[in-house]
């Protein structure tokens, strides 16, 4: 890859991320945009019994709390997109440098965030132990606290920093060899030959300072690359993270259906349906489940022990308060029937 088609393809990265977050700020007032889920929610754990309503209440703070922490993160990664293609037309290998190492240290807080999550959402399933229930929610809610108010292990504040080595762990269960990337962006970042290398031609009182790109092409190209990278990651793998505030509340949801007990409430069903799935009259159909949400992941866990790869959705209809998906899959059109209240 050439210097031009390293630089070019970052651009054109770069540039979908900052027009896509510019164009979607339903979330810049958090607040307002949340007031409704808020409500609603707070209504329905109101009228849930003890000991299950503190668990919903914990359950739904958490899942607030992730979902406003991504947006966080999302508008860093917007600065310091719009950083890296400023250090790209100005041509400034410092600014790039650095803000590469940023980029792929919020990207792993990102895998951090979302894998601290799903290890609470593994936990609670099958969970019938109170105890370990309110173990599993509170180790959550120390890391998002941590992952929000922390500070530097040598600055004020009690509450200390995810270490970002713990992150880029995280990160490295989803990119094989990305703290490589990491240690090679340090060299260009800290004070020391990397970085002295971006603005000399390499060679102790000697040489050019400030040489033009030629010198140091291959450099600039790695870092380039580095960052389509996590931009990639970004746009495909991390979006599954994104979404987990989703599954969080459909846990709350399993606390909220009436006559919910601390020991059933995460209990696992049985993937199995009745119907065929072949037409709308035969949609399958899962009675076990509690909720609109739990029918749903019933769902996708039976299309992968059945060998079903769903490629897209579509609504084949709404009556008696269902509704029928039609999902287009490698065995062909399968219908499923979700209830939308229960």
């Amino acid at each position: 890859m050439n210097d031009q088609t390293a630089t070019q393809s970052l651009e054109i990265l770069l540039n979908n991320y900052v027009q896509q977050v510019e164009s979607f700020e339903i979330f810049k007032d958090y607040d307002q945009s949340m007031a409704e889920t808020r409500a609603q929610f707070q209504v329905k754990i109101q009228e849930a019994s003890e000991p299950v309503k503190p668990v919903a209440e914990a359950l739904f703070e958490i899942s607030d709390q992730t979902h406003f922490l991504f947006q966080v993160i999302r508008w860093k990664i917007f600065y310091i997109a719009d950083g890296l293609l400023h250090a790209i037309k100005a041509k400034n290998p410092v600014s790039l440098a650095n803000n590469a190492r940023a980029l792929l240290e919020h990207i792993a807080t990102i895998a951090g965030v979302g894998h601290q999550i799903g290890k609470l959402i593994r936990a609670l399933e099958g969970q019938s132990s109170h105890k370990k229930i309110k173990d599993s929610i509170q180790q959550a809610q120390t890391f998002l606290e941590r992952s929000y108010y922390g500070r530097s292990p040598t600055g004020d504040g009690d509450i200390k920093s995810i270490h970002i080595n713990n992150s880029l762990r995280s990160l490295e269960r989803d990119v094989q060899g990305i703290g490589e990337h990491y240690g090679y962006l340090c060299e260009f970042v800290h004070p020391n030959y990397g970085s002295n290398q971006l603005v000399s031609s390499g060679e102790l009182a000697s040489g050019q300072l400030n040489p033009p790109e030629d010198y140091q092409r291959e450099v600039l190209d790695q870092i380039r690359r580095i960052c389509s990278y996590c931009m990639i990651y970004l746009q495909d793998q991390a979006m599954s993270y994104l979404v987990s505030p989703l599954s969080l509340s459909n846990l709350v949801e399993l606390c909220l259906v009436p006559g919910a007990k601390v020991e059933s409430i995460f209990s696992k069903k049985s993937a199995r349906p009745i119907g065929d799935g072949r037409s709308k009259e035969t949609a399958y159909f899962f009675p076990k489940a509690r909720t609109s949400g739990e029918a749903i992941t019933l769902t996708y866990e039976f299309f992968e022990n059945e060998g079903y790869q769903p490629q897209k959705k579509e609504v084949g209809g709404i009556e008696e308060e269902c509704i029928f998906d039609i999902h287009h899959t490698n065995k062909g059109k399968v219908w499923v029937k979700i209830p939308l209240k229960i």
